[in-house]
């Protein structure tokens, strides 16, 4: 029994083509359920379209429209309706197949005893509240996370508009500057003016481009819905990118090995955008390292379990490495460690598109020995549970009680 019920408030509707039947179902339980009553299948089914029935018992014999059929219908229309049926014994097996095909909850032998009626008749309310209430807190919830979602992203809104205006407005002083004094320096011969300034005030300008063109790849990959999910041999997409990026390295000297793992399995990922995290980290990596160093590009199948596998990706540099305190900023837009030539934004797409794959991305980091980013990707994100695999992954002694 379900404490401060109002089991009142939650109607029954009994249906039996016998008047009599209806009048006495109705004199012994309206003291604690409200009742309707039909005398037949198509005057039940208007009655359940018009009121919010809890619960309806019907009779199982009844001429053109049998309990069963008539349960059947209640289902298709509301489904949340708790159903059962009356039948003598003679009916029993069409009692059992309407249980098991899931039409009713329960069926009632004839003749019923009262007192065990009302508490089946207490219980099938109590079923229905409990659906309803599952319902309503279901629904809660999800009004609850499309409010932080959308407060989410206002949140990142504001930290991205904060960001272009001050991205933007450094860059602007220059060119407002160079635009001022313009007029007044057009018919003098002023070779610092023109050769100095004109070239920052051109950079700036170019430096802008470079941040809008970003905003704008950034904005156009906004969810899963935007994967274009490809089978695609992991090996073979990290020699392309390591080829692309050799005579970069060359210029500076710099050392690119690829140690990658054999026998891998085929994966769906979106090649292109996958191409797109490894070569921003591959640039990262060439930017940190200086000459002579090496930067490693590993590829490794990880099996956790049969339903728990993904393909990891690192590239290792040997570079000047990442403070601690910068590591917990890497991915929030605008910052980095590069000064001006940096936006900020490669590393936040980065982790973009490696979360709508469903996977993760992970960076380790020493001053003055290197950093190493690891990409953990699902060989298939349409079918992969990363919330499960996540709660597989707790140890039971890092649970809070």
């Amino acid at each position: 029994m379900i404490e401060g019920l109002d089991y009142k408030a939650y109607p029954i509707l009994f249906v039996d083509d016998e008047k009599l039947a209806c009048e006495v179902f109705k004199a012994q339980f309206s003291d604690q359920f409200t009742i309707y009553t039909a005398s037949s299948g198509m005057e039940a089914l208007e009655i359940v379209d018009h009121h919010q029935i809890a619960v309806v018992i019907s009779d199982q014999r009844m001429p053109e429209m049998t309990g069963n059929m008539l349960l059947a219908r209640v289902r298709e229309s509301k489904p949340d309706t708790v159903r059962m049926i009356i039948t003598a014994y003679a009916d029993i097996d069409a009692a059992i197949e309407a249980i098991n095909s899931g039409e009713v909850y329960r069926y009632i032998g004839k003749p019923y005893d009262e007192t065990e009626l009302r508490n089946v008749l207490q219980q099938g309310i109590e079923r229905y509240f409990l659906i309803k209430e599952r319902e309503r807190l279901t629904a809660e919830k999800i009004e609850s996370m499309r409010k932080i979602a959308r407060a989410n992203r206002l949140s990142a809104v504001g930290t991205l508009a904060a960001g272009v205006a001050h991205e933007i407005n450094n860059p602007l002083v220059a060119i407002s500057t160079f635009m001022q004094m313009a007029p007044e320096r057009r018919k003098v011969d002023d070779e610092e003016f023109w050769n100095d300034l004109y070239q920052i005030a051109i950079r700036e300008v170019n430096r802008i481009r470079d941040l809008v063109a970003e905003l704008l790849a950034f904005s156009k990959f906004t969810g899963e819905g935007g994967l274009l999910l490809k089978e695609v041999k992991v090996n073979d997409l990290a020699r392309e990118m390591v080829k692309f990026i050799e005579p970069e390295a060359r210029k500076k000297t710099v050392k690119i090995n690829a140690d990658l793992g054999a026998s891998l399995p085929d994966v769906h990922w979106d090649p292109d955008r996958i191409k797109q995290v490894l070569l921003n980290l591959l640039l990262n990596a060439m930017q940190a390292t200086g000459q002579g160093g090496a930067i490693t590009v590993t590829t490794e199948h990880v099996k956790e379990s049969a339903h728990d596998q993904f393909v990891r990706l690192s590239v290792a540099d040997t570079g000047v490495g990442i403070s601690s305190e910068h590591l917990e900023k890497l991915f929030s837009p605008f910052f980095t460690t590069k000064g001006r030539e940096g936006s900020g934004l490669g590393l936040m797409t980065c982790h973009h598109i490696v979360d709508q794959h469903r996977g993760s991305i992970d960076v380790e980091s020493q001053l003055g020995v290197g950093t190493t980013f690891r990409l953990n990707l699902p060989i298939d994100p349409r079918t992969y549970d990363r919330r499960k695999a996540e709660r597989k992954r707790v140890k039971p002694e890092e649970l809070v009680l």
